[in-house]
């Protein structure tokens, strides 16, 4: 699954006068942040493993915000959709946590497990974020390799290799050579920059309108309503 705050998407893709979208358009979209080994601009996605209950801690983090910034850490996720009740106390809003996708369906967790693990991407900016806050304020949240042991660098919490589907990381074999860093840890991480991935996400549109370009559909999965409040 993948995690995100409403105020790391720092703008959208809006049609304009020309209808097309540039690198800086895109690039516009997730621009916070610097990588491991590269440190250009944008954060570079990070895969840790999180159990049950500590995904439901940061969504509980996330749902309480901060007041001065109203909105701005509203939790937004992929590959999975959670059930909230802002009336219950602090905490314990999230009632729900379902992992999967329109297409293929959701399946509930249980968010009271501190064993079993789930893998979580997410811009490394934003999880260094939320690891310092949700610490501060008394939430548990200990990012983990595969295997259950702690992350204790950076570098560790790259993915070991890219990923398919649009959820994460770019289809393999279609990130270039020259836009992967390699990370500095053992394993030899791919390094890819958020921005980059949705670039490379939108490269693999096929269908092309008379003009050359590939138009942006809003189909019912973008439409999908995957934070559900119960007194909606």
């Amino acid at each position: 699954m993948a995690l995100n705050a409403a105020g790391m998407v720092r703008a959208g893709l809006t049609k304009g006068n020309s209808g097309v979208q540039t690198v800086y358009d895109v690039f516009l979209l997730a621009p916070l942040g610097i990588g491991v080994a590269d440190q250009s601009a944008g954060g570079s996605l990070v895969v840790v493993y999180l159990t049950g209950r500590e995904i439901k801690n940061c969504l509980e983090f996330l749902l309480i915000g901060n007041p001065n910034l109203p909105g701005q850490y509203f939790p937004r996720v992929s590959g999975m959709r959670f059930h909230y009740d802002l009336s219950r106390r602090k905490f314990d809003a999230v009632t729900q946590i379902e992992l999967g996708d329109l297409a293929g369906g959701y399946r509930t967790i249980d968010i009271s497990d501190s064993t079993n693990l789930f893998s979580v991407a997410c811009n490394l900016y934003f999880g260094l974020v939320l690891i310092s806050t949700s610490r501060k304020a008394g939430v548990s949240l200990v990012p983990k390799k595969k295997d259950g042991t702690p992350i204790k660098s950076r570098a560790e919490a790259l993915p070991e290799r890219p990923q398919s589907g649009p959820y994460l990381l770019p289809p393999k074999g279609t990130m270039e050579e020259d836009q992967a860093v390699r990370g500095a840890g053992a394993n030899s991480s791919m390094e890819i920059k958020e921005w980059q991935a949705i670039m490379q996400y939108l490269k693999t549109f096929s269908e092309e309108n008379d003009g050359g370009v590939c138009p942006l559909v809003m189909d019912e999965r973008a439409e999908e309503n995957r934070a559900i409040n119960l007194h909606a």
